[in-house]
């Protein structure tokens, strides 16, 4: 059997195939949270290196109305035989607002990206307490 890579005109092997960039493109809304949920806007991902481009809209708190970049990488593995196989994703923006930083790394599958995410911020009432994490779904919006 031989398997066909194609190659970029500099050589370098793509990380996934443009359809699937394209299947990320768009603007996805977080499930998980309690008020009303922010949005994210992937409007580019260079399927040759991953490098993700798009912007964050918070929908709540004194950065609500406000829009921030996010940068990230996607990645991707032909599938293996007996194995579960996803694109993986992560994402991060400073919120220069709160001078925090957020950042989701996790997955895509079923047009849902469901991924774990920290929030690191600049100040805490504890030295502990600076970085928070907690678990993410974002489901395409149509």
């Amino acid at each position: 059997m031989c398997l066909a890579i194609p190659l970029i005109p500099d050589g370098r092997i793509p990380v996934m195939d443009a359809t699937a960039a394209n299947n990320l493109l768009g603007r996805w809304t977080n499930q998980n949270e309690s008020k009303e949920p922010a949005v994210i806007k992937i409007t580019s991902i260079d399927a040759a290196t991953g490098r993700l481009a798009g912007r964050y809209y918070p929908a709540s708190g004194a950065a609500a109305g406000k829009e921030f970049e996010i940068v990230g990488w996607v990645s991707s593995a032909a599938p293996a035989a007996n194995r579960d196989n996803v694109m993986v994703i992560s994402f991060s923006v400073s919120l220069s607002t709160y001078g925090t930083i957020a950042t989701w790394t996790g997955f895509l599958k079923e047009s849902k990206i469901i991924a774990a995410s920290s929030n690191v911020r600049s100040n805490s009432g504890y030295e502990w307490d600076h970085i928070t994490a907690t678990y993410d779904a974002w489901t395409k919006n149509p």
